[in-house]
């Protein structure tokens, strides 16, 4: 009979924990007096609960604040090495680790090659030998550690932690979540690499606080996450966000998924390399070499990487004639090429964007290195330590 009653208390103590935390660490240092007022919970229950976090070690007493007038108020704020999390960024070839506190702040950074035995059982050793090294190397207590975050190209479930499907390493059904944690004996959490750095913009990044965007990366690939409503949106069992394969182009070139046409097989990375192949006969090694040679004049480097923005900038109307975001980050590798890419993308997105929601849109454009990945894997971990305990509640 007082069973569900002692979980509902249990429950709501943990939520209350949970706020008390999350606006530490959104909006600290803050008195106990400011938490008081912001939460709307009591004074006793404040006190007590950042008691209870201070004895934890989860917050930082700071000390008195700058006198304002009456009683001097102490000031808390996030102990950001209450905790540590690591971000594995995983390619075709290649393998990227990074330690970070709760803050996202990458306190130590690896990373390894990947041999060309792309099974399941091998490619999961491999992450977790590259994850016990990268702790050694990094010189933090295991017993800290909260959680790995994995991140890689994909349809991927969250929740499950299944990859439905890896266009890279052809994989279909694979628990690979459970493979990594089975081996480590840590929380492992798996995300599509998109989302992964959406959910970082979110927590630390220029999305924070903002209800509706998108992040949309160009490199290898062409992806997106969206966060609706301050939510990352992750569809059915996280198919959502494949922006590189709208077909733009019937009879265009064929993509890696198979298909033709797709704005990846247009404007991507490779695309460009592709365009100058076909066009000169040449190969060409890297994007690096296209962006040098178009900026001593190249005619064909700059009509390639214009061709790519083109097409770019009318796969972003369609996002924004879709969802009508307020704000855009378009990242990865690919934003390097600047304004031989860029300026031909703003003006398609000028062009194909339907009347005036353009105006109200905020395009911010972030590099990302193989580092950002890894810490966006992380942000994975961190965004599910702070996670509200009414999302595990049955």
């Amino acid at each position: 009979m007082n069973k569900p009653r002692r979980a509902n208390r249990d429950l709501i103590k943990a939520m209350n924990r949970n706020l008390i935390l999350n606006t530490v660490r959104r909006q600290g240092p803050l008195s106990r007096t400011q938490l008081t007022e912001i939460s709307g919970l009591s004074v006793g229950a404040v006190s007590q609960i950042t008691n209870d976090l201070i004895q934890d070690n989860w917050i930082l007493d700071m000390g008195a604040g700058d006198y304002t007038g009456g009683r001097r108020q102490i000031l808390l704020r996030l102990n950001p090495t209450a905790g540590y999390v690591l971000g594995l960024k995983l390619m075709e070839q290649r393998m990227v680790c990074a330690v970070t506190d709760l803050e996202a702040t990458v306190l130590h950074y690896t990373e390894a090659n990947l041999s060309p035995d792309h099974s399941p059982q091998h490619v999961s050793t491999a992450l977790c030998r590259l994850v016990e090294n990268t702790i050694v190397e990094a010189g933090i207590s295991r017993q800290k550690v909260l959680g790995v975050g994995v991140g890689l190209a994909g349809v991927v479930d969250c929740p499950t932690g299944v990859v439905y499907y890896s266009p890279f390493f052809q994989w279909k059904n694979v628990a690979l979540a459970r493979l990594i944690a089975d081996q480590l004996g840590l929380p492992v959490y798996l995300e599509n690499d998109v989302n992964t750095l959406t959910i970082t913009e979110q927590l630390y990044g220029p999305g924070h606080a903002v209800s509706n965007f998108v992040v949309v990366t160009i490199g290898r690939g062409i992806g997106m996450g969206m966060v609706l409503n301050h939510q990352l949106y992750q569809g059915e069992q996280g198919g959502v966000g494949e922006l590189g394969h709208i077909t733009l182009d019937p009879d265009g070139p064929y993509c890696d998924c198979g298909k033709r046409g797709c704005l990846e097989a247009l404007a991507a990375d490779a695309a460009v390399l592709d365009y100058i192949v076909q066009h000169n006969g040449t190969p060409c090694a890297s994007l690096a070499h296209v962006i040098q040679v178009a900026e001593q004049g190249d005619v064909l480097a700059r009509e390639a990487l214009a061709r790519s923005g083109h097409y770019l900038g009318l796969g972003l109307a369609t996002v924004i004639n879709m969802l009508s975001p307020s704000l855009i980050i378009l990242s990865g590798e690919g934003v390097v090429a600047g304004d031989f890419r860029l300026q031909p993308m703003r003006e398609a997105m000028q062009k194909y964007t339907f009347n005036g929601l353009l105006d109200h849109v905020r395009l911010e454009i972030k590099p990302t290195d193989d580092r950002a990945w890894a810490r966006g894997a992380a942000g994975l971990v961190v965004g599910k330590v702070f996670e509200s305990p009414l999302l595990g509640a049955s």
